[in-house]
């Protein structure tokens, strides 16, 4: 019965973490973003608090070997943390130990249609493939981006670039 500790474990790990594991998932296979985000988020605690359940209820129901329960439980926890993992993940990319008179231009933009951190990912991981490039900083909440370039970056090469990632982007003043 160790398939049913493994179900509850990634069933509940995904769940818990639909915002990033799925969406991650679905940009793989060239989907945009689902939203999964929006209407799951505010379930997240339940989805904790279930998960918690079925996998005390399968420890002392099937009693699986302290190897493999281990092993569900890391990768359930895993799974859980994956949107803290990726917000991390992308906030490497977002430097501010730029000195403002080295000539580095400074352009901000609204980005739409994100609605979690795999799709704040997708639109990080575009922009950085941009020639000249230096850093990029995506805001989540606010849907707006901050980007710092070596020289001027033409305004329709961004929004393609955001476009080919699933979004529309438009530069602000």
């Amino acid at each position: 019965m160790t398939h049913m500790n493994w179900i509850n474990g990634l069933v509940g790990g995904l769940l818990i973490s639909s915002c990033c594991v799925i969406q991650l998932l679905l940009n793989l296979f060239g989907i945009g973003c689902a939203g999964l985000n929006t209407f799951l988020l505010p379930y997240r605690p339940i989805f904790i608090s279930l998960t918690i359940i079925s996998l005390t209820y399968s420890f002392y129901r099937y009693r699986p070997s302290k190897k493999h329960f281990t092993m569900i439980v890391l990768v359930t926890v895993l799974l859980s943390l994956s949107p803290e993992l990726l917000r991390m993940y992308n906030n490497q990319f977002a430097r501010n130990d730029f000195n403002h008179t080295a000539g580095v231009v400074i352009t901000y933009w609204q980005i739409v249609g994100m609605h979690c951190e795999g799709c704040r990912s997708a639109v990080i991981q575009a922009l950085r493939k941009l020639e000249g490039v230096l850093s990029v900083h995506v805001n989540l909440e606010t849907g707006q981006a901050k980007l710092i370039t070596k020289n001027v970056i033409d305004t329709s090469l961004v929004v393609k670039t955001v476009h080919a990632a699933g979004f529309q982007a438009k530069k602000l003043d």
